[in-house]
């Protein structure tokens, strides 16, 4: 035994030994690496020159050098500003390169920071941080500070954790500051149902930053390289997952106790959706956008039964007959119920008539953006803007709509249009179309084409934009043609023009036999945003003449204002054309927002008018015109502020078109409350109030607030007699 022990040790002896062969190779290899250390210059050994580093390196400073590009292109060059961003690309390459990297301790310091300053560097593109309450601060840090947490312990390293919670809120941040700039309200959840439709037109804007914006990328960049050189993991599954699962579950009762009324109420969060910007500045990006999430669904409203909203609709039931029999003058004028020697009589009788050539033709244009830009004041124009619309609006209907959008959100507007409903029981900034809409429903078009029309959908762009292939077969649409349907079409900028798309209307008309009517709706495309871009081969004729600094700026409201006389002269060939046929046909042409305030902003500082800042002030940038015409005689009446959702009605009853009993409610609301928008609602009058902030028409609005549920939401019970479809 003991001799084994004894050869066992002279065996692991004889292993360790080196030999002396062994010992002088050794001694050569340390000699060669501390004389080539010699050799090497001093500041290598501080560099990591590996082709991984230098291109990161390369990328970074890229990135911080293309925002300072950006910003010079929208703000110009400040000298300072340029040196610094210059500066902090060059100190950015040269940190990547530097080979160091810290423990536990660095790491912990950076860890407590750099959620704060992720924080500001959100906030700091679009708001001030110095604005939001100390407790609306500690609101948006703890959703910060759970968010690098989670991501952390998920991903099992301080440097791959932390990038990609930096990257969330810099990449929404920067997105979020474009859609701003853009339509001039801020990303709302239900956005991300539009990702589709707003990249089919994101070419045809400029992408620009503030130098506020630049830095805020230029902050996010250094936040993740600072935090790439720590060099702490956690590699032991059983501290790892745990804490990954417990910052997981941090930040669900987060996102969901931020939805709720009292955890709002504990950290004083604004919680009045009025101006969304607001929200948003009061609140904080983060907390704002996560608190939004509650209004995804639409909230039943009180009282709300079956029973209930039968009992209201039973009032107006077999009522509209009458209505729309009768005459009215004044304010409320609508149309005839004959017409001229020239053309057809049109008359009213039950809807079960089925001999449809009773009725006109009825073509529907919203236009995309079209406004009236005066009514911020007074401004001089090298020529008049619109001159035919404004003429019909003197001898036809006319008026003034208060939409519920502004800069974008089109597919809202026509929502209200086409089934009556308002914005204004709906979410702040959320789109029907997208988010509700999933089956068929009651609209103008499903009733007109129950009394006989041919039903047609026109719109010069992608025809999945706002999931409208899918909506306009539920409003009953009995067919749609989009950009694909147009050959040969004229182009203004990037868009099919207004003049080649009102050609489609007459192509249709002229296809139909006869005996047939016709029910047109009409979204346009050529005046859609973008002015601030290069576009090659506009002529901009419409100038403003009391400006001489050609601001970008200023060139993108002179092409907006061409655009405007584009678009009016191309309904003036429509309306003659149809002057001269002999079937009675009605047009309605209305915008669907105004543009963005990039424009608007321009405009009123020529008018020299502040920023708005009571209700009604604001509600100037939601004022767009409709007019009414007609190739037979219409009563002339001007309607001096009204909403979408009462439009219809007023069409058919010029055009001599039994109302639905919706319509007959709503026409009767109209006298009450003629303005009900997303944003505000309007008495008799002119006294506006915004949401939640009045009692006094509280039980006027429970009711169409009821029958508005029942129409968009309450599908199993809906009474589908009221809103037109089918029988009682």
């Amino acid at each position: 035994m003991s001799n084994k022990k004894k050869t066992g040790n002279n065996k692991k002896s004889g292993n360790n030994k080196k030999t002396g062969t062994e010992k002088k190779l050794e001694s050569n290899r340390k000699a060669e690496n501390h004389h080539t250390a010699e050799k090497q210059p001093w500041w290598k050994s501080l560099f990591d020159l590996r082709p991984q580093r230098i291109v990161t390196a390369a990328f970074s400073a890229i990135v911080i050098l293309v925002a300072m590009a950006l910003a010079i292109k929208e703000a110009g060059v400040h000298t300072s500003y340029v040196a610094c961003s210059t500066a902090l690309a060059v100190m950015a390459a040269v940190f990547v390169l530097m080979d160091i990297s810290y423990g536990r301790l660095i790491s912990t310091l950076i860890g407590l920071v750099t959620p704060a300053a992720a924080l500001v560097a959100l906030e700091n593109y679009t708001h001030v941080m110095s604005d939001l309450s100390v407790m609306i601060i500690v609101l948006n840090l703890m959703f910060f500070y759970v968010l690098y947490g989670m991501m952390t312990f998920l991903l099992g390293s301080v440097k791959r954790g932390f990038l990609v919670a930096t990257l969330i809120p810099m990449i929404f941040g920067l997105a979020n500051y474009f859609v701003v700039s853009f339509r001039g309200s801020p990303i709302v959840p239900w956005d991300f149902f539009s990702i589709g439709t707003a990249a089919s037109v994101a070419d045809n804007y400029t992408f620009t930053l503030s130098w506020k914006g630049c830095f805020s990328v230029i902050a996010f960049v250094w936040i993740i390289l600072i935090s790439s050189k720590s060099r702490v993991r956690f590699r032991r599954k059983a501290v790892r997952i745990p804490l990954a699962a417990a910052f997981v579950a941090c930040m669900v009762l987060y996102i969901s106790g931020i939805q709720n009324s009292e955890f709002q109420s504990f950290f004083g969060m604004d919680t009045t959706l009025f101006t969304i910007n607001v929200f948003y500045h009061n609140n904080g990006i983060a907390a704002a956008f996560l608190g939004n999430l509650r209004f995804l669904n639409v909230e039943e409203p009180d009282g709300y039964s079956v029973s209930a909203v039968t009992e209201i609709a039973e009032q107006y039931a077999g009522d509209s007959d009458e209505e729309s029999t009768d005459d009215t003058t004044g304010d409320n004028a609508a149309a005839d119920d004959t017409v001229s020697e020239d053309t057809a009589t049109v008359s009213t009788t039950d809807e079960s008539d089925s001999d449809v050539t009773q009725y006109p033709n009825i073509i529907v244009i919203m236009d995309e953006a079209f406004s009236d830009l005066s009514v911020w004041g007074d401004f001089t124009t090298s020529e008049e803007v619109m001159p035919f619309f404004r003429s019909l609006q003197e001898e036809a209907i006319g008026g003034e709509v208060y939409v519920s959008v502004k800069g974008g959100n089109t597919a809202n507007t026509e929502y209200e249009f086409l089934t009556g409903d308002t914005m204004g029981f709906l979410p702040t900034g959320s789109v029907p179309y997208q988010q509700y809409i999933k089956s068929d429903m009651p609209s103008l078009a499903s009733y007109l084409g129950g009394l006989g029309y041919d039903t047609l959908a026109i719109h010069p762009y992608n025809a999945s934009g706002w999931d409208r292939d899918d909506v306009y077969d539920y409003f009953g649409f009995d067919d749609f043609l989009d950009k694909t349907d147009f050959v040969n079409p004229t182009y203004v900028r990037n868009y099919i023009s207004d003049s080649s798309a009102f050609d489609k209307i007459i192509e249709q008309y002229e296809d139909k036999d006869e005996d047939e009517r016709l029910f047109v709706f009409e979204v346009t495309m050529q005046n859609h945003s973008g002015y601030s871009s290069d576009s090659p081969g506009f002529d901009i004729y419409i100038e403003l003449s009391d400006v001489e600094n050609k601001t970008t700026q200023v060139t993108a409201t002179e092409k907006y204002l061409t655009l405007m006389n584009m678009t009016d002269k191309a309904l003036q060939e429509l309306v003659e054309y149809f002057e001269e046929e002999d079937e009675p046909t009605i047009i309605l042409m209305f915008g669907d927002h105004q543009p963005s305030d990039y424009i608007t902003n321009q405009i009123r500082r020529i008018c020299g008018v502040s920023e708005p800042e009571t209700v009604e002030e604001i509600q100037q940038g939601y004022r767009v015109p409709f007019v009414i015409w007609a190739n037979y005689d219409l009563e002339s009446a001007y309607y001096d502020g009204i909403s979408v959702n009462y439009l219809s009605g007023i069409l058919l009853e010029a055009a001599g078109v039994p109302l639905t009993d919706y319509q007959t409610y709503l026409s009767e609301l109209m006298e009450t409350l003629p303005v009900i928008n997303g944003n505000v609602y309007r008495d008799a009058d002119g006294n506006f109030y915004a949401w939640d902030t009045d009692d006094t028409y509280d039980d006027i609005l429970n009711e169409y607030q009821m029958l508005q549920y029942n129409h968009l939401v309450d599908t199993r019970h809906r009474l589908s007699w009221f809103f037109g479809l089918g029988t009682e």
